[in-house]
Parts: structure tokens; sequence; C-alpha cells
């Protein structure tokens, strides 16, 4: 666990991140809160959290007996919002820089383009 933020946040993208990455697929039962606090050493309550705040957003669902699992549309769901936050936070940001050392929107679009090109080979 990171101290940059409160673990019941770390716990929600650990989970969103097995949801992206297939480890959970729609319908599928998650890890118990229960689990949780034990695997992460956690506060049983900060897995509760973490849980409902997934069941709030509509990324999880309950299955009466069974547990959670995880909801319809929840990977584009999660996806969506994790592009907008990123590009909202980065590319503020590295416009903001750009303009301050003088650089056109030209420069940094080949710039992103080049890098691109780099990173795929």
């Amino acid at each position: 666990m990171r101290d940059s933020q409160p673990v019941f946040i770390e716990i929600i993208e650990m989970i969103e991140n097995d949801i992206i990455t297939g480890v959970y697929q729609v319908h599928d039962l998650i890890i118990s809160t229960t689990q949780i606090a034990k695997v992460y050493s956690v506060n049983p309550t900060t897995a509760v959290k973490a849980i409902s705040k997934l069941t709030d957003a509509g990324i999880l669902y309950k299955r009466r007996g069974i547990g959670m699992c995880v909801a319809e549309g929840a990977r584009e769901q999660i996806v969506t919002q994790r592009r907008d936050a990123f590009f909202s936070r980065s590319l503020d940001m590295l416009i903001s820089e750009a303009k301050t050392l003088g650089m056109s929107m030209d420069e940094l679009i080949d710039a992103i383009r080049n890098k691109g090109a780099k990173n795929d080979d």
C-alpha cells in the first residue's frame, strides 16, 4: 500500500485493474471483503468501504447469499472514467508546460507521435 492516497482508494484501483485486465469478467464473483482485509492487512471496514464505493458506482452488484460480482459494462465504465481523468490531468499539464517552453502545438504533436513510434518498437 502507498501512503499517497487512502487505502480504500488503492483497493478500488486494484479491483478495477483486475476488471480491466480480465482477471474478473462480467458476473464473476470478486474477492470477499474478509479476504481483502486479510490479503492486504487492512481493517475490514476499509475493505467494505471500497466495495461499497464500487457498488455505488455500478461497477459491482450484490448476488444475495453469494457475494459481490462484476456488473455489465463495468470494464467500459472504468476505462472511460480513467481515460477522462488521464486526459484532463495529463494533457492540461502537458499543454501548459509546452506553452511555457514556447512549443507550438505542431511540435508537441510531433513529439508525441515520435515518442509513441519509439515505444511501439
